[in-house]
């Protein structure tokens, strides 16, 4: 209905003129229906999308639309257009191929994910958005995760039977509960997310271990009288008991909080992140065999060159050392101590250590 069309254009004129910054268009595919379809991805969808952009670009240049588009990458793709639909969109299938790398302790489902078969390119001026939890459950779809993987990281991290979300169609559980409350564990999550390609999203609380809460799921419950296991990662935020535990940077908060900024400060210091180009290290053992636990790559852009180095597994493992001209270096970006035995030509990377070096 134009009509409708119109009156959305001047809603979102309305939040522009208070400021706002850009829209997130929730459930995209679905915007179109007709009769007689399964009205998901129709092109009239894009024709609306387009008249959107249209209007945001208009009104205020460099707004932001981020297409929240649950598919596959060849079809979220689809939402950029030629640069002329949405700036931005949410990368659905890497979030649980990220859980499932860190469970395998290996490299292969992130460069699988990542590969150009299955995340083709996007116009210049789009951007994927990538995340390990910025919504409510750790989404197990269907159409982005085969039914192997969606058991395989049911089984590895929904660890209490309140979790389940939709009967295994996701994991309600915070970032810090699906990973044992693992300071370590955490933070190499975050290494990965904020290193690997596109515009990083944090969901709240998770900047300093927010856990799952309870007491907000069952005050949920009463209130609604819907049992809807998301209540369990919403709820408040006792801004008393933050301030004081990360006054402390030793404490379980203080540790997860203080890392990650320096991780954020140190990644807004280099294009290459957030542009450049991504090219995989080929990590090998002593003994000449591939080691899979160790993720590594090279970000680029124009004379920015950074390795990431990266140990998916919770044991001390002893790589050849993948570039020889390391050995000068004692400390990474991060100020964390690098491990050389230069007559053996290895490089000793602790328990779900992480490495970002400038080279």
């Amino acid at each position: 209905n134009p009509k409708v069309l119109l009156e959305m254009s001047g809603n979102m004129i309305y939040w522009l003129k208070l400021g706002v910054d850009g829209f997130r268009a929730d459930a995209i595919p679905y915007l179109w229906k007709e009769e007689g379809t399964a009205c998901e991805n129709l092109p009239g969808t894009h024709t609306i999308v387009q008249f959107f952009r249209a209007v945001l670009d208009y009104f205020r240049p460099n707004s932001l639309l981020l297409a929240e588009a649950c598919q596959k990458p060849n079809d979220v793709v689809k939402y950029f257009g030629e640069g002329d639909e949405c700036n931005a969109g949410y990368h659905f299938p890497l979030m649980p191929q990220m859980f499932k790398a860190l469970a395998m302790q290996s490299n292969a489902p992130v460069m699988n994910i990542l590969s150009r078969e299955v995340t083709p390119l996007i116009p210049e001026i789009a951007q994927w958005f990538t995340f390990l939890r910025c919504h409510d459950e750790l989404s197990l779809e269907l159409v982005y995760v085969s039914e192997k993987d969606r058991e395989y990281i049911h089984d590895n991290y929904c660890k209490n039977p309140l979790w389940d979300f939709r009967q295994g169609q996701g994991i309600s559980a915070r970032l810090a509960e699906l990973f044992d409350r693992n300071p370590d564990r955490i933070l190499l999550a975050y290494s990965l997310m904020l290193s690997l390609p596109g515009t990083p999203v944090i969901y709240y609380g998770d900047e300093f271990g927010k856990t799952n809460d309870e007491k907000y799921y069952k005050e949920m419950i009463r209130l609604t009288g819907k049992d809807d296991t998301r209540f369990l990662v919403r709820g408040k935020v006792n801004w008393d008991h933050v301030d004081h535990a990360l006054s402390d940077k030793t404490s379980y908060e203080g540790s997860i909080f203080e890392n990650l900024s320096r991780l954020i400060n140190t990644r807004k210091l280099y294009f290459a992140f957030g542009r450049g180009m991504i090219n995989y290290v080929k990590i090998l053992h002593p003994d000449d065999q591939i080691c899979e636990k160790i993720f590594a790559y090279y970000r680029t852009n124009g004379c920015e060159r950074l390795l990431i180095v990266q140990n998916l597994s919770g044991e001390e493992v002893t790589i050849k050392t993948p570039n020889s001209k390391l050995y000068p270096f004692e400390k990474d970006l991060l100020d964390h101590t690098l491990v050389f035995d230069e007559e053996r030509e290895v490089m000793i990377i602790p328990p779900y250590a992480y490495y970002w070096i400038l080279t």
